[in-house]
C-alpha cells in the first residue's frame, strides 16, 4: 500500500523538463542570447545565430565598414603555388612532401 502511494506521488509531479522550463526567467533568456550571439539574433543551434527581424545577426548595420570590407582588393585564391617572393626560396615541407614553402634564403 505505502509503495502505491509513493508511485502516485511520484507520477503526480511534474516532469524534470517542466520544473527547467517553469524556473527559467526572461533575464536569464535574454542573458543566454547576448552570450551566445553577441552581434544579435537569435541561437538556432551548433553556434549558428539567425538575424533577428530589425536586421541585425552576423554583421550589422553598426559594424565598421573598414571592418566589414577588409578584404576588399585581394585577389581570389587560385589553390595554385605562387612564386615565392624576392629574397626568399622555394622549399618542399619537411612533414608534408606536397608542400612547397617560401623560406628565407
Amino acid at each position: 500500500m505505502r509503495r502505491r502511494v509513493l508511485l502516485l506521488a511520484f507520477l503526480a509531479l511534474p516532469g524534470p523538463a517542466a520544473a527547467q522550463r517553469r524556473g527559467r526567467s526572461a533575464e536569464a533568456l535574454e542573458a543566454a542570447r547576448r552570450f551566445l550571439c553577441p552581434n544579435g539574433g537569435t541561437p538556432q543551434g551548433r553556434g549558428r545565430c539567425a538575424p533577428s527581424a530589425g536586421g541585425r545577426g552576423g554583421l550589422s548595420s553598426d559594424v565598421d565598414p573598414e571592418v566589414r570590407g577588409w578584404d576588399r582588393g585581394i585577389a581570389p585564391a587560385t589553390r595554385a603555388q605562387r612564386p615565392c617572393p624576392e629574397g626568399t626560396r622555394a622549399d618542399t615541407a619537411i612533414a608534408n612532401p606536397g608542400v612547397t614553402r617560401c623560406v628565407p634564403a
